[in-house]
């Protein structure tokens, strides 16, 4: 190897060495989405972090490589082609190489896999049956119905009577228990700042479970495309809130709803798709 070779060699691991560090530093102290606005949302921006870490370094050093081989590979015209005789192949960067993915993959699978078990935010399809119950502890989950149907949600409290409403509030603090359901299309769910995404499926009840822990006025929208005006499916009136302040807006709400209650369907976890007959 000429010393012109190992000066190259030696610049651009040091050129990689840099980036490295200093993309890492960079992850590593700045935000990463979601908000953590939840235990959920709090857990899925740490694997994000991890990754991030992990893939920086090697994104840098596939981009130094091409460059090396682009520029420390360069004959001069005058020297001519080289020997094929003088080139050789190395076996320690492959073996290096293979050995450093094969670590990291695997390390990564067992990582999500329990990341995975421990969260556990959602049931997947519950085949309970639903009744309206008594307002529970705090330390009991607030369980609130996710109803989509063309083009918007609306949210019903089976711990308060079957109340419902068309804005989200949930008190900060408890564990919420989604049941995400749908009266006509598939929809989507989507709750960013709590890292919570469920599908709505007609006649299927999609339970996510998720413990809210900031306090704001945040974005909900639907994230499966549900015909004509799928787009204008959002909502940026979803709050979480002190216990306090969402006792005093269930209360109202209840006052509010009294007069209709009783035509409302009884709760249930799922509703024949009859949109014409539903809602209010």
């Amino acid at each position: 190897m000429t010393e012109r070779r190992r000066r190259y060699i030696r610049m651009y691991a040091l050129v990689w060495f840099v980036l490295a560090v200093a993309g890492d530093i960079g992850l590593a102290l700045g935000p990463t989405p979601p908000f953590q606005a939840s235990d959920l949302a709090s857990s899925q921006s740490t694997v994000i972090k991890i990754l991030a870490v992990i893939a920086w370094p090697v994104f840098s050093a596939v981009v130094a490589t091409i460059a090396f081989t682009l520029f420390g590979n360069r004959v001069a015209p005058h020297e001519g082609d080289i020997d094929p005789g003088k080139l050789r192949g190395d076996s320690r960067p492959q073996i290096a190489w293979i050995s450093a993915s094969i670590v990291i993959v695997l390390s990564l699978a067992v990582y999500g896999t329990v990341a995975l078990a421990s969260d556990q935010p959602g049931a997947g399809i519950s085949t309970t049956s639903a009744s309206l119950r008594q307002p529970a502890s705090p330390s009991d989950p607030l369980e609130v119905q996710v109803i989509a149907q063309q083009w918007w949600f609306t949210y019903r409290y089976p711990t308060y009577g079957g109340v419902e409403t068309p804005q989200l509030v949930i008190p900060v603090g408890q564990k919420i228990q989604f049941h995400v359901t749908s009266l006509d299309v598939v929809h989507s769910f989507w709750f960013y700042a709590l890292g919570v995404k469920a599908d709505a499926v007609p006649l299927n009840d999609n339970v996510f479970t998720v413990t809210p822990t900031q306090t704001g006025t945040y974005r909900v929208q639907c994230s499966e495309l549900c015909g004509l005006w799928h787009g204008n499916m959002n909502a940026d009136d979803a709050m979480v809130v002190s216990s306090s302040d969402f006792a005093a807006w269930i209360q109202q709400q209840q006052a509010m709803d009294a007069p209709i209650l009783k035509y409302l369907p009884a709760y249930s976890h799922t509703y024949e798709p009859n949109p014409p007959a539903y809602g209010t």
